[in-house]
Protein backbone atom coordinates (compact mmCIF):
# COMPACT_ATOMS: atom_id res chain seq x y z
CA UNK A 1 0.00 0.00 0.00
CA UNK A 2 1.59 3.56 -1.02
CA UNK A 3 1.18 6.23 1.51
CA UNK A 4 1.15 10.00 1.06
CA UNK A 5 5.66 10.15 0.68
CA UNK A 6 4.82 8.44 -3.03
CA UNK A 7 3.17 11.65 -3.07
CA UNK A 8 6.75 13.28 -2.45
CA UNK A 9 8.46 10.91 -4.58
CA UNK A 10 6.16 11.94 -8.02
CA UNK A 11 7.11 15.59 -6.95
CA UNK A 12 10.67 15.69 -6.18
CA UNK A 13 11.81 13.03 -8.62
CA UNK A 14 12.14 15.40 -11.49
CA UNK A 15 13.44 18.06 -10.25
CA UNK A 16 15.78 15.62 -8.55
CA UNK A 17 16.34 14.67 -12.54
CA UNK A 18 16.82 17.96 -13.20
CA UNK A 19 19.85 18.53 -11.15
CA UNK A 20 21.42 15.31 -12.08
CA UNK A 21 21.38 15.68 -15.84
CA UNK A 22 22.30 19.18 -15.71
CA UNK A 23 25.78 18.62 -14.49
CA UNK A 24 26.22 15.52 -16.25
CA UNK A 25 28.95 15.65 -18.72
CA UNK A 26 29.83 13.86 -21.91
CA UNK A 27 28.20 11.21 -23.90
CA UNK A 28 26.80 9.70 -20.85
CA UNK A 29 23.78 12.77 -20.95
CA UNK A 30 21.60 10.89 -23.07
CA UNK A 31 21.79 7.52 -21.32
CA UNK A 32 21.60 8.99 -18.13
CA UNK A 33 18.22 11.38 -18.96
CA UNK A 34 16.88 8.50 -20.40
CA UNK A 35 16.83 6.23 -17.90
CA UNK A 36 16.20 8.70 -14.90
CA UNK A 37 12.81 9.17 -17.17
CA UNK A 38 12.38 5.51 -17.72
CA UNK A 39 12.79 5.19 -13.93
CA UNK A 40 10.02 8.24 -13.02
CA UNK A 41 7.53 6.18 -15.84
CA UNK A 42 7.71 2.74 -13.65
CA UNK A 43 7.51 5.31 -10.07
CA UNK A 44 4.26 6.39 -11.71
CA UNK A 45 2.98 3.05 -12.85
CA UNK A 46 3.01 1.56 -9.33
CA UNK A 47 0.24 4.19 -8.36
CA UNK A 48 -2.01 2.72 -10.80
CA UNK A 49 -4.38 1.21 -8.01
CA UNK A 50 -4.41 4.22 -5.66
CA UNK A 51 -7.71 5.79 -5.58
CA UNK A 52 -6.77 8.65 -3.69
CA UNK A 53 -3.55 10.27 -1.84
CA UNK A 54 -3.65 13.77 0.30
CA UNK A 55 -0.72 15.27 2.00
CA UNK A 56 -0.04 18.65 3.45
CA UNK A 57 2.53 20.45 5.20
CA UNK A 58 2.13 23.87 6.56
CA UNK A 59 4.72 26.82 4.73
CA UNK A 60 3.29 29.83 6.38
CA UNK A 61 0.77 29.07 8.93
CA UNK A 62 -0.20 33.10 9.32
CA UNK A 63 -1.62 32.73 5.71
CA UNK A 64 -2.82 29.75 5.52
CA UNK A 65 -0.34 28.61 2.75
CA UNK A 66 0.69 24.80 2.59
CA UNK A 67 2.45 22.39 0.30
CA UNK A 68 -0.58 20.56 -0.08
CA UNK A 69 -0.87 17.65 -2.75
CA UNK A 70 -3.37 15.82 -3.64
CA UNK A 71 -3.60 12.52 -6.34
CA UNK A 72 -6.66 11.38 -7.66
CA UNK A 73 -7.99 9.73 -11.18
CA UNK A 74 -8.24 12.77 -12.61
CA UNK A 75 -4.56 13.65 -11.76
CA UNK A 76 -2.99 10.23 -12.13
CA UNK A 77 -3.64 9.53 -16.19
CA UNK A 78 -1.84 12.49 -16.86
CA UNK A 79 1.06 12.28 -15.11
CA UNK A 80 1.08 8.93 -16.29
CA UNK A 81 0.48 10.33 -19.79
CA UNK A 82 3.67 12.96 -19.08
CA UNK A 83 6.25 10.18 -17.56
CA UNK A 84 5.35 7.90 -21.07
CA UNK A 85 5.59 11.05 -23.32
CA UNK A 86 8.67 12.62 -21.89
CA UNK A 87 10.45 8.58 -22.07
CA UNK A 88 9.53 8.74 -25.58
CA UNK A 89 10.55 12.15 -26.55
CA UNK A 90 14.01 11.79 -24.72
CA UNK A 91 14.79 8.71 -26.36
CA UNK A 92 13.67 9.85 -30.03
CA UNK A 93 15.85 12.89 -28.86
CA UNK A 94 19.06 10.83 -28.72
CA UNK A 95 20.79 11.03 -32.28
CA UNK A 96 18.67 14.08 -33.18
CA UNK A 97 20.09 17.06 -30.98
CA UNK A 98 23.52 17.56 -31.00
CA UNK A 99 24.30 21.03 -29.12
CA UNK A 100 23.76 21.73 -25.44
CA UNK A 101 22.85 18.56 -24.28
CA UNK A 102 22.71 18.24 -20.73
CA UNK A 103 20.61 21.65 -20.84
CA UNK A 104 18.26 20.12 -23.27
CA UNK A 105 16.98 17.32 -21.70
CA UNK A 106 17.60 19.25 -18.09
CA UNK A 107 14.91 21.49 -19.12
CA UNK A 108 12.64 18.35 -20.46
CA UNK A 109 12.57 16.94 -17.13
CA UNK A 110 12.35 20.82 -15.39
CA UNK A 111 9.02 20.77 -17.78
CA UNK A 112 7.94 17.52 -16.54
CA UNK A 113 8.93 18.56 -12.71
CA UNK A 114 6.60 21.85 -13.19
CA UNK A 115 3.48 19.62 -14.93
CA UNK A 116 3.26 16.30 -12.09
CA UNK A 117 3.88 19.54 -9.36
CA UNK A 118 1.06 21.52 -11.37
CA UNK A 119 -0.98 18.43 -11.82
CA UNK A 120 -1.00 17.40 -7.86
CA UNK A 121 -1.07 20.79 -6.15
CA UNK A 122 -3.84 20.93 -3.49
CA UNK A 123 -3.20 24.84 -2.95
CA UNK A 124 -4.20 27.13 -5.32
CA UNK A 125 -1.43 29.38 -4.72
CA UNK A 126 1.33 26.71 -5.32
CA UNK A 127 -0.58 25.71 -8.70
CA UNK A 128 -0.46 29.30 -9.63
CA UNK A 129 3.46 29.02 -9.37
CA UNK A 130 3.66 25.70 -11.09
CA UNK A 131 1.57 26.99 -14.00
CA UNK A 132 3.80 29.81 -14.17
CA UNK A 133 7.08 27.80 -13.90
CA UNK A 134 5.67 25.39 -16.82
CA UNK A 135 6.52 28.27 -19.23
CA UNK A 136 10.18 28.90 -18.28
CA UNK A 137 11.51 25.09 -19.78
CA UNK A 138 9.07 25.12 -23.08
CA UNK A 139 10.46 28.67 -23.61
CA UNK A 140 13.82 27.38 -23.75
CA UNK A 141 13.25 24.43 -25.59
CA UNK A 142 11.58 26.31 -28.41
CA UNK A 143 13.66 29.08 -28.32
CA UNK A 144 17.25 27.27 -28.79
CA UNK A 145 16.67 24.24 -30.33
CA UNK A 146 13.61 25.63 -32.21
CA UNK A 147 12.95 26.55 -36.35
CA UNK A 148 14.24 29.78 -38.11
CA UNK A 149 11.12 31.97 -36.48
CA UNK A 150 11.69 30.29 -32.94
CA UNK A 151 12.25 33.83 -31.24
CA UNK A 152 8.66 34.78 -32.26
CA UNK A 153 7.06 32.03 -31.87
CA UNK A 154 8.15 31.87 -28.67
CA UNK A 155 7.71 35.77 -27.20
CA UNK A 156 3.59 34.85 -29.04
CA UNK A 157 3.72 31.65 -26.65
CA UNK A 158 4.61 33.01 -23.69
CA UNK A 159 3.05 36.62 -23.92
CA UNK A 160 -0.03 34.95 -24.80
CA UNK A 161 -0.03 32.48 -22.04
CA UNK A 162 1.45 35.18 -19.10
CA UNK A 163 -1.59 37.20 -19.85
CA UNK A 164 -4.11 34.73 -19.33
CA UNK A 165 -2.02 33.84 -16.59
CA UNK A 166 -2.17 37.72 -14.52
CA UNK A 167 -6.14 37.09 -14.71
CA UNK A 168 -6.25 33.70 -13.34
CA UNK A 169 -4.36 35.32 -10.56
CA UNK A 170 -6.69 38.14 -9.30
CA UNK A 171 -9.12 35.31 -9.61
CA UNK A 172 -7.43 33.40 -7.20
CA UNK A 173 -6.82 36.34 -4.92
CA UNK A 174 -10.07 37.26 -5.11
CA UNK A 175 -11.70 33.58 -4.37
CA UNK A 176 -8.78 33.82 -1.53
CA UNK A 177 -9.71 37.05 -0.15
CA UNK A 178 -13.41 36.74 0.02
CA UNK A 179 -12.87 32.74 2.13
CA UNK A 180 -10.96 35.27 4.75
CA UNK A 181 -13.91 37.43 4.78
CA UNK A 182 -16.44 34.29 5.58
CA UNK A 183 -14.00 32.62 7.56
CA UNK A 184 -11.98 35.10 9.84
CA UNK A 185 -9.06 32.28 8.66
CA UNK A 186 -6.82 32.24 5.78
CA UNK A 187 -6.47 28.92 3.28
CA UNK A 188 -5.47 28.67 -0.58
CA UNK A 189 -6.30 24.71 -0.12
CA UNK A 190 -8.72 23.71 -2.92
CA UNK A 191 -11.12 21.24 -0.98
CA UNK A 192 -11.03 23.58 1.75
CA UNK A 193 -12.16 26.36 -0.58
CA UNK A 194 -14.63 23.75 -2.26
CA UNK A 195 -16.31 23.16 1.12
CA UNK A 196 -16.84 26.64 2.19
CA UNK A 197 -18.67 27.80 -0.96
CA UNK A 198 -20.53 24.66 -1.38
CA UNK A 199 -22.28 25.59 1.99
CA UNK A 200 -21.98 29.16 1.19
CA UNK A 201 -22.18 29.91 -2.38
CA UNK A 202 -20.70 33.05 -3.65
CA UNK A 203 -23.17 35.37 -5.29
CA UNK A 204 -23.91 34.58 -9.06
CA UNK A 205 -22.74 38.00 -9.81
CA UNK A 206 -19.22 37.45 -8.10
CA UNK A 207 -19.07 33.69 -9.24
CA UNK A 208 -19.27 35.13 -12.83
CA UNK A 209 -16.62 37.84 -12.69
CA UNK A 210 -14.24 35.15 -11.16
CA UNK A 211 -14.98 32.20 -13.44
CA UNK A 212 -13.82 34.72 -16.08
CA UNK A 213 -10.19 35.17 -15.30
CA UNK A 214 -9.73 31.11 -14.45
CA UNK A 215 -11.56 30.64 -17.83
CA UNK A 216 -9.28 33.01 -20.24
CA UNK A 217 -6.21 31.59 -18.71
CA UNK A 218 -7.49 27.84 -18.98
CA UNK A 219 -8.54 28.72 -22.59
CA UNK A 220 -5.79 30.48 -24.09
CA UNK A 221 -3.87 27.15 -22.87
CA UNK A 222 -6.11 24.88 -24.33
CA UNK A 223 -6.12 26.72 -26.80
CA UNK A 224 -9.91 27.32 -27.16
CA UNK A 225 -10.94 29.26 -30.22
CA UNK A 226 -10.34 32.58 -30.75
CA UNK A 227 -7.50 32.37 -28.34
CA UNK A 228 -5.69 29.61 -30.78
CA UNK A 229 -3.46 31.74 -32.82
CA UNK A 230 0.03 31.00 -30.64
CA UNK A 231 -0.57 27.49 -31.32
CA UNK A 232 0.26 26.76 -35.03
CA UNK A 233 3.66 28.99 -34.59
CA UNK A 234 4.81 27.21 -31.71
CA UNK A 235 4.28 23.78 -33.10
CA UNK A 236 5.85 24.79 -36.27
CA UNK A 237 8.86 25.84 -34.92
CA UNK A 238 9.18 23.85 -31.70
CA UNK A 239 11.78 20.76 -31.82
CA UNK A 240 9.75 17.54 -32.57
CA UNK A 241 9.99 16.12 -29.04
CA UNK A 242 9.15 20.02 -27.63
CA UNK A 243 5.96 19.73 -29.97
CA UNK A 244 4.87 16.05 -28.33
CA UNK A 245 5.33 17.16 -25.34
CA UNK A 246 3.45 20.50 -25.87
CA UNK A 247 0.15 18.93 -27.97
CA UNK A 248 0.38 15.66 -25.24
CA UNK A 249 0.72 17.72 -22.20
CA UNK A 250 0.73 21.25 -21.65
CA UNK A 251 -2.52 22.00 -23.62
CA UNK A 252 -4.24 19.42 -21.48
CA UNK A 253 -3.55 21.51 -18.21
CA UNK A 254 -6.00 23.81 -19.65
CA UNK A 255 -8.94 21.35 -19.61
CA UNK A 256 -7.28 20.10 -16.56
CA UNK A 257 -8.07 23.32 -14.82
CA UNK A 258 -10.92 23.73 -15.99
CA UNK A 259 -12.53 20.06 -14.85
CA UNK A 260 -10.10 20.40 -11.28
CA UNK A 261 -11.02 23.99 -10.12
CA UNK A 262 -12.78 26.39 -12.63
CA UNK A 263 -16.56 24.35 -12.96
CA UNK A 264 -16.36 22.83 -9.38
CA UNK A 265 -15.50 26.08 -7.81
CA UNK A 266 -18.05 28.05 -9.29
CA UNK A 267 -20.73 26.07 -10.76
CA UNK A 268 -23.15 28.70 -11.26
CA UNK A 269 -20.69 30.92 -13.35
CA UNK A 270 -19.90 27.77 -15.42
CA UNK A 271 -23.57 26.72 -16.04
CA UNK A 272 -24.31 30.65 -17.14
CA UNK A 273 -21.38 30.48 -19.34
CA UNK A 274 -21.80 27.46 -20.99
CA UNK A 275 -23.94 27.98 -23.69
CA UNK A 276 -21.54 30.73 -25.14
CA UNK A 277 -18.16 28.50 -24.83
CA UNK A 278 -20.11 25.23 -26.23
CA UNK A 279 -20.29 27.92 -29.30
CA UNK A 280 -17.07 28.48 -29.29
CA UNK A 281 -15.59 25.19 -28.57
CA UNK A 282 -18.03 24.24 -32.25
CA UNK A 283 -16.56 26.95 -33.79
CA UNK A 284 -13.15 26.06 -33.20
CA UNK A 285 -13.89 21.92 -33.73
CA UNK A 286 -15.05 23.36 -37.31
CA UNK A 287 -12.80 26.06 -38.09
CA UNK A 288 -9.84 23.97 -36.72
CA UNK A 289 -10.31 21.27 -38.98
CA UNK A 290 -11.04 23.41 -42.13
CA UNK A 291 -7.75 25.27 -41.84
CA UNK A 292 -6.37 21.96 -41.57
CA UNK A 293 -7.44 20.63 -44.19
CA UNK A 294 -5.81 23.67 -46.29
CA UNK A 295 -2.56 23.31 -45.16
CA UNK A 296 0.74 22.09 -46.55
CA UNK A 297 3.18 21.88 -43.90
CA UNK A 298 2.47 18.63 -42.15
CA UNK A 299 3.32 20.27 -38.83
CA UNK A 300 0.91 22.90 -39.70
CA UNK A 301 -1.83 20.66 -40.27
CA UNK A 302 -1.26 18.70 -37.23
CA UNK A 303 -1.42 21.80 -35.11
CA UNK A 304 -4.85 22.80 -36.36
CA UNK A 305 -6.35 19.57 -36.05
CA UNK A 306 -5.26 19.82 -32.39
CA UNK A 307 -7.59 23.19 -32.11
CA UNK A 308 -10.15 20.60 -33.81
CA UNK A 309 -9.70 17.93 -31.18
CA UNK A 310 -9.91 19.98 -28.14
CA UNK A 311 -12.54 21.79 -29.20
CA UNK A 312 -14.80 18.31 -28.87
CA UNK A 313 -12.85 18.10 -25.34
CA UNK A 314 -14.09 21.50 -24.15
CA UNK A 315 -17.73 20.72 -25.50
CA UNK A 316 -17.81 17.52 -23.85
CA UNK A 317 -17.07 19.75 -20.71
CA UNK A 318 -19.61 22.62 -21.07
CA UNK A 319 -22.37 20.31 -21.89
CA UNK A 320 -22.20 19.57 -18.24
CA UNK A 321 -23.15 15.68 -18.67
CA UNK A 322 -21.20 13.11 -16.28
CA UNK A 323 -20.98 11.21 -19.86
CA UNK A 324 -19.60 14.22 -21.50
CA UNK A 325 -17.04 14.87 -18.68
CA UNK A 326 -15.64 11.25 -19.14
CA UNK A 327 -15.52 11.50 -22.41
CA UNK A 328 -13.73 14.57 -21.92
CA UNK A 329 -11.30 12.82 -19.80
CA UNK A 330 -11.33 9.88 -22.18
CA UNK A 331 -10.17 12.49 -24.84
CA UNK A 332 -7.56 13.86 -23.55
CA UNK A 333 -5.74 11.24 -22.76
CA UNK A 334 -6.27 9.55 -26.36
CA UNK A 335 -5.21 12.85 -27.71
CA UNK A 336 -1.78 13.18 -26.07
CA UNK A 337 -1.12 9.80 -27.63
CA UNK A 338 -2.45 10.32 -31.17
CA UNK A 339 -1.38 13.31 -32.19
CA UNK A 340 2.28 12.89 -29.89
CA UNK A 341 2.58 10.47 -32.61
CA UNK A 342 2.05 11.97 -35.41
CA UNK A 343 4.34 14.45 -34.46
CA UNK A 344 7.36 11.98 -34.30
CA UNK A 345 6.19 10.41 -37.56
CA UNK A 346 6.54 13.92 -39.01
CA UNK A 347 10.14 14.05 -36.99
CA UNK A 348 11.10 10.46 -38.26
CA UNK A 349 11.09 12.30 -42.19
CA UNK A 350 11.93 15.33 -41.49
CA UNK A 351 15.10 14.10 -39.74
CA UNK A 352 16.29 12.66 -43.38
CA UNK A 353 14.74 15.27 -45.82
CA UNK A 354 14.70 18.33 -43.97
CA UNK A 355 11.21 19.43 -44.92
CA UNK A 356 7.98 19.13 -43.87
CA UNK A 357 5.97 20.44 -46.97
CA UNK A 358 3.33 17.46 -48.22
CA UNK A 359 4.34 17.84 -51.76
CA UNK A 360 7.56 16.49 -51.43
CA UNK A 361 6.88 13.59 -50.50
CA UNK A 362 4.68 10.39 -52.53
CA UNK A 363 4.85 7.00 -53.05
CA UNK A 364 6.32 6.26 -49.33
CA UNK A 365 4.53 2.81 -49.16
CA UNK A 366 6.96 1.02 -51.30
CA UNK A 367 9.95 2.52 -49.87
CA UNK A 368 8.65 2.97 -46.46
CA UNK A 369 6.27 0.06 -45.67
CA UNK A 370 6.27 0.19 -41.81
CA UNK A 371 5.92 3.63 -41.92
CA UNK A 372 3.19 3.80 -44.17
CA UNK A 373 1.52 1.30 -41.68
CA UNK A 374 1.97 2.99 -38.67
CA UNK A 375 0.97 6.66 -40.18
CA UNK A 376 -1.88 4.83 -41.16
CA UNK A 377 -3.29 3.73 -38.06
CA UNK A 378 -2.16 6.70 -35.98
CA UNK A 379 -4.03 8.71 -38.66
CA UNK A 380 -7.37 6.33 -37.90
CA UNK A 381 -6.86 6.83 -34.31
CA UNK A 382 -7.05 10.54 -34.92
CA UNK A 383 -10.22 10.28 -36.94
CA UNK A 384 -11.85 8.20 -34.38
CA UNK A 385 -11.96 4.71 -36.48
CA UNK A 386 -14.39 2.46 -34.55
CA UNK A 387 -11.65 -0.03 -32.76
CA UNK A 388 -9.10 2.72 -31.92
CA UNK A 389 -8.65 5.06 -28.65
CA UNK A 390 -10.31 7.92 -30.41
CA UNK A 391 -13.56 6.44 -31.06
CA UNK A 392 -15.15 6.09 -27.33
CA UNK A 393 -13.85 9.41 -26.25
CA UNK A 394 -15.74 11.22 -29.33
CA UNK A 395 -18.86 8.57 -28.58
CA UNK A 396 -19.23 9.25 -25.11
CA UNK A 397 -19.35 13.38 -25.85
CA UNK A 398 -21.62 12.94 -28.32
CA UNK A 399 -24.08 10.72 -26.28
CA UNK A 400 -23.44 13.23 -23.23
CA UNK A 401 -24.33 16.11 -25.42
CA UNK A 402 -27.52 14.86 -26.31
CA UNK A 403 -28.28 14.28 -22.57
CA UNK A 404 -27.78 18.08 -21.97
CA UNK A 405 -29.94 20.34 -20.53
CA UNK A 406 -27.23 23.50 -21.88
CA UNK A 407 -27.52 23.19 -25.97
CA UNK A 408 -29.80 21.65 -28.74
CA UNK A 409 -28.57 18.68 -30.71
CA UNK A 410 -27.94 20.68 -33.39
CA UNK A 411 -24.96 21.76 -31.93
CA UNK A 412 -23.88 18.31 -31.52
CA UNK A 413 -24.85 17.35 -35.35
CA UNK A 414 -22.92 20.45 -36.25
CA UNK A 415 -20.11 19.88 -34.61
CA UNK A 416 -19.76 15.84 -35.67
CA UNK A 417 -19.54 17.10 -39.06
CA UNK A 418 -15.83 18.15 -37.83
CA UNK A 419 -15.21 14.30 -37.94
CA UNK A 420 -16.03 13.90 -41.66
CA UNK A 421 -13.69 16.82 -41.92
CA UNK A 422 -10.80 15.47 -40.13
CA UNK A 423 -11.22 12.19 -41.82
CA UNK A 424 -10.71 13.82 -45.31
CA UNK A 425 -7.30 15.96 -43.99
CA UNK A 426 -6.00 12.37 -42.32
CA UNK A 427 -6.47 10.33 -45.01
CA UNK A 428 -5.46 13.51 -47.97
CA UNK A 429 -2.31 13.54 -45.67
CA UNK A 430 -1.97 9.50 -45.62
CA UNK A 431 -2.57 9.41 -49.43
CA UNK A 432 -0.01 12.34 -50.56
CA UNK A 433 2.63 11.18 -48.21
CA UNK A 434 2.17 6.98 -48.74
CA UNK A 435 -0.15 6.61 -51.98
CA UNK A 436 0.69 9.52 -54.15
CA UNK A 437 3.20 9.61 -56.55
CA UNK A 438 6.77 10.05 -55.99
CA UNK A 439 7.86 14.19 -56.18
CA UNK A 440 11.22 14.30 -55.40
CA UNK A 441 14.56 10.95 -56.25
CA UNK A 442 15.78 12.14 -52.57
CA UNK A 443 12.83 9.61 -51.64
CA UNK A 444 14.33 6.65 -52.96
CA UNK A 445 17.46 6.96 -50.07
CA UNK A 446 14.72 7.56 -47.25
CA UNK A 447 15.31 4.17 -44.57
CA UNK A 448 12.40 2.42 -42.86
CA UNK A 449 11.92 1.67 -39.53
CA UNK A 450 14.87 -0.01 -37.19
CA UNK A 451 15.15 -0.78 -33.69
CA UNK A 452 15.16 2.52 -32.24
CA UNK A 453 11.90 3.36 -34.41
CA UNK A 454 10.42 0.23 -33.19
CA UNK A 455 10.80 1.01 -29.71
CA UNK A 456 8.81 3.99 -29.88
CA UNK A 457 6.03 3.74 -31.79
CA UNK A 458 4.72 -0.18 -30.73
CA UNK A 459 3.36 1.33 -27.34
CA UNK A 460 1.99 3.94 -28.96
CA UNK A 461 0.26 1.79 -31.52
CA UNK A 462 -0.47 -0.57 -28.40
CA UNK A 463 -2.15 1.51 -26.48
CA UNK A 464 -4.37 3.04 -29.58
CA UNK A 465 -5.60 -0.11 -29.73
CA UNK A 466 -5.72 -1.56 -25.91
CA UNK A 467 -7.91 2.00 -24.96
CA UNK A 468 -9.87 1.14 -28.37
CA UNK A 469 -10.86 -2.48 -27.64
CA UNK A 470 -10.54 -2.47 -23.44
CA UNK A 471 -11.50 1.38 -22.40
CA UNK A 472 -12.61 0.68 -19.04
CA UNK A 473 -9.46 0.56 -17.35
CA UNK A 474 -8.93 3.91 -17.46
CA UNK A 475 -12.42 4.96 -17.82
CA UNK A 476 -13.79 3.07 -14.23
CA UNK A 477 -11.22 5.35 -12.16
CA UNK A 478 -12.13 8.44 -13.81
CA UNK A 479 -16.23 7.93 -13.80
CA UNK A 480 -15.67 7.30 -9.99
CA UNK A 481 -14.28 10.76 -10.03
CA UNK A 482 -16.70 12.69 -11.96
CA UNK A 483 -19.47 11.06 -10.30
CA UNK A 484 -17.59 12.41 -6.80
CA UNK A 485 -17.17 15.97 -8.73
CA UNK A 486 -21.08 16.46 -10.06
CA UNK A 487 -22.64 15.29 -6.45
CA UNK A 488 -21.34 18.61 -5.71
CA UNK A 489 -22.77 20.27 -7.91
CA UNK A 490 -26.89 21.15 -7.79
CA UNK A 491 -28.80 19.28 -10.16
CA UNK A 492 -30.28 22.10 -11.60
CA UNK A 493 -27.34 23.20 -13.54
CA UNK A 494 -26.73 19.45 -14.80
Amino acid sequence: MLNENYLLVLVLFPFIATLIVAFTRGNAVSWVSISLAAIYFVIALLGFSVKELHYTAVWYAPLGLSYGFYLDAYSYFLILLSAFLTLISLYYSRGVIHEKLAAYHALFHALQATVVACLLCDDLVFFYVFWEAMLIPMYFIIGIWGGPRRIYATMKFFLFTFAGSLLMLIGLIATYVMYYKGTGQWSSSFHSLLEYYQAHPLSVETQRWIFLSFIISFAIKVPLFPFHTWLPDAHVEAPTAGSVILAGVLLKMGTYGLMRFAVPLFPEAAAHYAMPLCLLSVIGIILGALVAWRQTDIKKLIAYSSVSHLGFVTLGIFMMTEIGWNGAYLQMINHGISTGALFLLVGFLYDQRHTRDISAYGGLAKILPAYSVVLAIIAFSSVALPGTNGFIGELLIVIGSFQSKVASWGWVVAASTAAVLGAIYMLHLVQKICYGKNQDPQNEQLYDFRFREWVIYIPLVALVFIIGFYPEWLLGPVREKTMQIFSTIPQHLR
